[in-house]
């Protein structure tokens, strides 16, 4: 099987054609992106790590310059966060990421719209300045397993951000998962796991906002079969949540049949 032009190298760049490798995506995965079927609405999930770490200020210039540029083409955040850093390490949150964020495009060709305005041209130099690593992966709507609060089509409608929902608040703590399974039992594993935890999150007064497929990545440095994020009413939520013996169990069980998992805690 032939690499996916959107995968991105591991590791720390050795020199600054690698690091371009790791901050912005390659013609030929923009190409493969706009190959695909165009007949609904996407998220582009966005992981960044800001250069120098923790610090916005250059690629916060850059979100400055795009986001008319993102307007212009009918597309908005529905979501953006502050990665928190302060858990504890046995909860699973990678913490080497600063900043999570979700842009609804009505249309896949609005991507490539965006990427071909010359105004938005200019602005990438603040990206590429500003970011040592980015994730940026294509999310649609799927078969819901478990069902969520809300799907893309349905923000897409809306052009309502996720924080601006009835009941967000903020103390708002949002938990993004990125899952992998084994080629035998995907799915299956998968419906087990959201069985264990689904009663779990409702005790824990968590809303389960978006259940997507990730379909294409655009830059990232593994593939996706599952997406989840999940919004706690307070950080005392997530904690009493992770520390739950039940909720250790379901992760033990799930982590059998798992090749890899991103989590991501945030706030806006």
């Amino acid at each position: 099987m032939s690499r996916h032009p959107g995968l991105s190298p591991g590791g720390e760049p050795e020199n600054f054609e690698q690091y371009l490798l790791r901050v912005n995506p390659s013609q030929a995965s923009l190409d493969s992106l706009a190959e695909q079927p165009d007949n609904a609405p996407i998220i582009m999930l966005n992981l960044l790590r800001f250069n120098p770490r923790g610090d916005a200020s250059i690629y916060g210039e850059y979100a400055k310059r795009a986001a008319p540029e993102v307007e212009k083409v009918g597309s908005f955040v529905g979501y953006y966060g502050r990665t928190l850093t302060d858990f504890d390490p046995a909860f699973g949150f990678d913490d080497s990421w600063d900043g999570v964020g979700l842009v609804v495009y009505h249309r896949r060709q609005s991507f490539i719209q965006l990427q071909n305005s010359r105004n938005y041209q200019l602005a990438i130099p603040f990206r590429t300045a500003g970011a040592s690593r980015r994730t940026l992966y294509v999310l649609r709507d799927d078969e819901q397993l478990p069902v969520a609060a809300t799907t893309i089509s349905e923000l897409d409608a809306s052009r309502q951000a996720l924080h601006a929902g009835e009941g967000a608040g903020n103390d708002d703590i949002y938990v993004l998962d990125l899952m992998s399974f084994t080629e035998h039992g995907r799915k299956k594993a998968f419906e087990s796991y959201v069985q264990a935890i689904s009663p779990l999150l409702r005790q824990s007064g968590a809303v389960l906002e978006l259940s997507v497929s990730p379909e294409t990545p655009v830059l990232s440095e593994a593939i996706w079969d599952y997406c989840m994020l999940t919004r706690f009413p307070s950080l005392e939520s997530v904690v009493a949540l992770y520390e739950n013996s039940a909720w250790k169990a379901a992760q033990t069980a799930c982590a059998e049949t798992m090749v890899s998992r991103l989590s991501v805690a945030s706030q806006s």
